[in-house]
């Protein structure tokens, strides 16, 4: 110990700085990189989670003794990827993830004490609302739904009972929208689930705020009119793409459409007359007959008035005149034709049509294996136009527009290339724990080549190459004529090139002993010469760094050499 506090010591202040410095970077450089690489790779377990669930979730879990990592601000959560099947069977025995709302499982932990008739009708209210959202959201594309019942009871000496009604609020995926068809079903569902609620009474709205179906009893009539277009709308459009995608294509039709719907109830009356539908409707004659005299004296009296029986003789022989008259009129009545008719509009009946329709062109393939786009010909836009036009019943009168154009649609993989992937940078902060795995792998693999399979190879290559060269017997390597050896009063020693063969030169200087070196004076350069005053014609530089090499490596070795020349040379 006290060996290696001198030998610490000796350094000096800077050294030993320096050494604490660099020891204190290799271990927490060591820390961190098996940190790293003793890291479990997380996986998502589930995702779009509410903060409950997440919550009652990483409870769960760290009860369990698996690690939990939340991400995605409290919505994700993820376990390490060799736990993934032994935490979903955590969860499955705790009953989570909850499927939204409760339903009928309210009433499994539930016993008759304490439970009185109020709480048992709230809990069945509950429940019936849980099961009818984890109903709907099995339909496609529905992500979430709330389901609201109102069951009235009939009150005390009532003779009506209050009917029931519904609303449901979904919600659905990315880039999908409910649609009425599916208001539809969500109402018959809602319907044939609840006792005694009729079909018009279940509202259905969006999450974003559209109403898809109301209650046709309330009487809103703007409300009716808007889901009643939009299905005409949606019904029009895919009969319209499933004729176009039978000529140009799944995907190369982009068809939309808009209804106007009046909003006013009318009533129109309407009379016309035929004058050429004459019929005799009555006939009236009346005749007139009148006869009367007169007396020729021109007396005006009352005998004049008596009938001449009566009369007698009192007149006289006055004159006398007598008038007769007779009149005949006719009537006749005719009924002329009529007709009458009365038409009544309510409110939803369509007004006017229009249909836009966007087709892609034609990409045709060229001998040499190129495309080319060629848009669609005039008679066949008006061939299609044709087919549009006997989809939605078009009416000139009406005002119904109908507009088929062919233009190229935007194609990624011929016009901008490929879809645009993650950047560099991208995918460096996304694999950046695999990254620092392999590295701190590599450094791990290039200490242990620096440190320890180098020094070994160090200590094990120049034994080998002294075995290769010299054979199985040191002895064999030490030259033992007398002339071989050399002393100078200098203290420089050197070895002349012997005649044949491999030889050992070891040239010995007064701070440093050169030993051990076999060497082949015939085999190619040796470099430049140094002039030693005992060594006529100089000695290769090479040679004497080979030698002191060999020496620094193989003491032990050298010495032994040197033993053996001595001995010789006595």
């Amino acid at each position: 110990m006290k060996s290696i506090i001198d030998n610490l010591m000796s350094l000096g202040r800077n050294r030993l700085i320096a050494l604490g410095a660099t020891g204190v970077g290799i271990t927490l450089a060591l820390l961190f990189g098996l940190n790293t690489v003793m890291a479990p790779t997380f996986s998502p377990l589930y995702n779009e989670l509410t903060a409950e669930s997440a919550s009652n979730i990483v409870g769960t879990l760290e009860q369990a003794g698996i690690k939990v990592e939340v991400t995605g601000g409290g919505s994700v959560v993820s376990v390490p990827q060799e736990d993934i099947a032994r935490a979903r069977m955590v969860l499955a025995d705790s009953g989570l993830p909850s499927a939204g709302v409760p339903g009928w499982e309210l009433f499994d932990g539930t016993s008759g004490l304490g439970m009185n008739t109020f709480m048992q009708r709230i809990n069945r209210l509950r429940a019936l609302e849980g099961e009818l959202a984890r109903s709907i959201q099995t339909i496609d594309g529905v992500d979430a739904a709330r389901v609201h019942l109102v069951l009235p009871e009939r009150e005390a000496f009532s003779r009506n009972r209050p009917e029931p009604s519904a609303s449901v609020i979904v919600r659905g995926r990315a880039n999908h929208m409910i649609n009425r068809r599916q208001g539809v079903a969500i109402r018959a569902l809602v319907a044939s689930a609840v006792p005694d609620l009729a079909t018009g009474r279940v509202t259905v709205l969006s999450a974003s705020g559209e109403t898809i179906l109301s209650d046709d009893i309330d009487g809103n009539a703007e409300v009716t009119l808007q889901s009643t277009r939009v299905g005409i709308e949606e019904q029009m459009a895919s009969n319209i793409a499933g004729i176009l995608t039978a000529r140009v294509g799944a995907g190369n039709a982009r068809v939309q459409v808009s209804v106007d719907l009046s909003a006013e109830r009318q009533v129109i009356l309407s009379q016309s007359y035929d004058p050429g539908q004459q019929v005799v409707r009555s006939t009236e004659t009346r005749e007139e007959k009148s006869d009367g005299q007169e007396n020729g004296n021109g007396e005006v009296n009352v005998g004049a008035n008596l009938p001449g029986a009566l009369a007698g003789g009192a007149a006289g022989g006055g004159a006398r005149s007598q008038n007769s008259r007779a009149t005949t009129d006719e009537i006749v009545n005719y009924e002329i034709g009529s007709t009458r008719s009365e038409i009544t509009r309510e409110p939803g009946e369509i007004m006017r049509v229009s249909v836009a329709v966007l087709v892609n062109g034609i990409y045709n393939v060229q001998p040499d294996g190129s495309v080319v786009y060629e848009e669609r010909s005039a008679a066949e836009l008006d061939r299609l136009g044709q087919l549009v036009k006997t989809a939605v019943g078009f009416d000139l009168e009406r005002g119904d527009a109908v507009s088929v154009d062919s233009l190229r649609f935007m194609d990624y993989s011929m016009d901008v290339g490929e879809p645009v992937g993650l950047s560099l940078t991208q995918a460096i902060s996304t694999n950046i724990m695999a990254i620092l795995r392999g590295l701190f792998a590599l450094a791990v693999v290039a200490v242990i080549v620096l440190f320890g399979v180098r020094p070994m190879l160090n200590r094990l290559l120049p034994n080998e190459a002294l075995e290769d060269q010299s054979g199985p017997a040191p002895d064999a390597l030490v030259d033992s004529r007398p002339d071989a050896l050399a002393l100078e009063s200098g203290g420089v020693a050197a070895v002349g090139p012997p005649p044949t063969g491999n030889s050992i030169a070891i040239p010995q200087a007064q701070d440093q002993v050169f030993t051990g070196a076999v060497l082949d004076p015939h085999h190619g350069d040796q470099g430049e010469l140094i002039t030693l005053a005992s060594v006529q014609g100089g000695v290769h530089r090479r040679r004497l760094a080979s030698i002191g090499a060999i020496v620094d490596g193989e003491p032990n070795e050298s010495l032994k050499v040197l033993q053996s020349w001595l001995a010789g040379e006595a």
